[in-house]
């Protein structure tokens, strides 16, 4: 399995497109937390997901590209990293977190 970092913009996006972005994106398992080490949860920036599966990264950003031009089909822009070990400061601890998250050391 490869752990992903997958972050989504748009050039022009209306108010509501990235929250219904990542609403569509967890009916695929991609989610907007994270977890480290230790079991805390914290929440990536807005427009940044992770995702762990056994496709190839090309075939993830496709996917991905496809779901988000879906939501809003001009403008939209698709990185996509994988991922060995992440670390992270100034993010927002979650109490509980999101099923919908990765393990990463932080």
């Amino acid at each position: 399995m490869v752990n992903y970092i997958i972050h989504v913009s748009y050039a022009q996006p209306a108010a509501d497109t990235i929250a219904r972005l990542t609403d569509e994106l967890r009916k695929y398992q991609v989610g907007s937390g994270i977890k480290a080490e230790d079991g805390r949860g914290y929440v990536l920036p807005a427009g940044t997901y992770v995702y762990h599966g056994k496709e190839a990264v090309n075939e993830v950003r496709d996917a991905i590209f496809r779901i988000a031009a879906e939501i809003q089909s001009e403008g939209v822009q698709v990185l996509v990293t994988e991922v060995a070990t992440a670390s992270w400061t100034g993010l927002e601890e979650l109490p509980v977190l999101p099923e919908q998250t990765e393990q990463q050391p932080a």
